[in-house]
């Protein structure tokens, strides 16, 4: 990929993805499945100059903003590569998104084409966004591929370059107002080159299914661009819960599974009465947040498979570190992608020793140019290409890397400094637990921290005081004393970011801590 950028100080990411499977032959080859449709690499390429046209034809010029708030549809990924061909850029929202969210990001984003569906529209009416010009609907009579087959694609694409921005992705925003993060024209070929094909050897045979949607970072690299990279083919699905996962697998039989936590977890909690068939994969990865030794192991038991923890960050677009096929540590989130440097630094800068818990700092050419507006949090994250990620890390002797925690996360328990995630994990050993997370709770304004659990049960399993005394028990056996939950709330489900996060403000909301 640096090649590419060396040898031409033109680069669109549009042409560079669509085209350059035709220029590779492999125009007939299928590069998305779409519940009972197949679009083959002729197909995309031929959809994606027409919606550049249309684009066009409305009025969008190079470096302005089209919103796309849909799950993941070939009408998505249409639109993101046809604002690219043309210039513009795309600004993905996630559907999982509040709604006072996503006014927010169109408005911020000032956005003047807004793709999305009747149903959408119908929520955000009346839209907050004075920039908007047009709604483009995939439904209805006059729909965008109704649209699209109106156009001719005779439209060469723009001539950008490496280093201007392409697309923007909105961070969660679990911590305050969602923040637009700029990303480059190079920055999906770097992610492709060092972790698509560097870790994961994807190849054109293989189909990639992820259950993380395409306007979160790890889910727009798994579906859209990392498999187009090689010619793989992807999987496009709006699949929210373990049965209609599994359902996809086994329709689709992928090579390659792209997971969250959470839906591991789901999986396994369904396995006796949902199987799933693992036949076809080769391949299973987890990332959004840490994934818990327990699900791992159970994974590996149950269906002789491991799991290749990464972490990536919406500003470096996706995986910097990562677990090896069979060269996995449970627990970790691996050891550095070819094409980063990572290291786990104090406050000052300067580097730990193995087994020293400190900041996790990150350098490499996917890093975003910054966030959109805000001048003093870019300033505040970037040094240089090098990002301070917010995220408590250690490593080992053999340069794996431990996740401890968001530095928010951490808290002290008799002046000990506590991870929750080592309490978690534990926690999630019980045979009854589908969901676990912890939090400290001030007691009686003493400033004296006692540990608090929220736990999510499985399917028929009912709350009792006596499973309650079960799941403390468990966590006595195996913790240390200070560390055992004094307090464990039974919700039914715990809140998470659109992105999948554990939503920790939330639960203190919750039980007012």
């Amino acid at each position: 990929m640096d090649s590419v950028f060396k040898q031409s100080s033109i680069f669109n990411a549009a042409a560079y993805f669509v085209e350059g499977n035709l220029e590779q032959g492999r125009g007939e080859k299928v590069g998305f499945y779409y519940q009972d449709e197949k679009y083959t690499y002729n197909q995309i390429h031929s959809f994606v100059r027409r919606t550049a046209r249309l684009l066009l034809e409305l009025g969008l010029e190079p470096e302005n903003r089209i919103a796309i708030l849909l799950p993941d549809t070939p009408e998505f990924v249409f639109a993101f590569w046809g604002a690219i061909w043309l210039g513009a850029v795309p600004v993905p929202i996630n559907t999982a998104s509040t709604i006072e969210d996503i006014q927010y990001i169109l408005q911020d984003s000032r956005a003047k084409i807004l793709l999305t569906t009747q149903a959408w529209q119908e929520k955000l009416t009346p839209l907050q966004s004075q920039c908007l010009r047009h709604v483009l609907l995939v439904n209805g009579e006059n729909s965008f591929m109704h649209l699209l087959h109106q156009q001719n694609e005779l439209l060469v694409c723009a001539e950008t370059s490496g280093d201007e921005p392409a697309f923007w992705l909105y961070t969660s925003g679990s911590t305050g107002k969602p923040k637009g993060v700029i990303h480059l024209h190079q920055s999906m070929g770097v992610c492709s080159q060092h972790y698509g094909n560097a870790i994961l050897d994807l190849h054109q045979d293989d189909i990639v299914y992820s259950v993380a949607k395409m306007p979160f970072a790890y889910g727009l690299g798994n579906t859209l661009y990392m498999p187009m990279a090689v010619g793989a083919a992807a999987v496009l699905s709006d699949a929210n819960n373990a049965f209609d996962i599994i359902s996809d697998i086994q329709r689709y039989q992928p090579t390659v599974l792209f997971g969250i936590p959470s839906a591991y977890a789901g999986m396994l909690s369904v396995h006796e009465i949902a199987p799933l068939d693992v036949s076809s994969l080769r391949l299973c990865l987890s990332a959004a947040e840490q994934l818990p030794k327990t699900i791992w192991h159970k994974w590996r038991e149950i269906y002789g498979l491991e799991i290749c923890e990464g972490i990536g960050t919406t500003e470096l677009l996706h995986i910097f570190l990562s677990n090896r096929p069979g060269e996995c540590r449970p627990g970790s989130s691996g050891r550095p992608v070819p094409g980063y440097e990572v290291r786990v630094v104090d406050e000052n800068g300067s580097p730990l020793a193995p087994g020293e818990i400190g900041d996790l700092e990150v350098s490499g050419d996917s890093l975003m140019l910054g966030y959109w507006n805000r001048l003093r949090e870019t300033r505040a994250a970037l040094y240089g290409k090098t990002m301070r990620t917010g995220d408590k890390y250690l490593t080992d002797v053999d340069n794996y890397f431990w996740f401890m925690g968001r530095k928010d996360d951490f808290f002290k328990i008799n002046g000990m400094w506590v991870s929750p995630f080592e309490i978690e994990d534990v926690l999630l050993q019980h045979e009854c637990v589908l969901d676990a997370a912890v939090l400290p709770e001030s007691n009686n304004g003493e400033h004296l921290n006692q540990i608090i659990a929220y736990v999510s049960l499985k399917a028929g399993v009912t709350v009792s005081s006596e499973l309650e005394e079960s799941i403390r028990q468990l966590a006595r056996t195996k913790l240390l004393h200070f560390k055992a939950p004094k307090k464990i709330y039974f919700l039914e489900t715990l809140p998470r970011t659109p992105t999948g996060k554990i939503h920790r403000r939330s639960l203190r909301q919750i039980a007012n801590v």
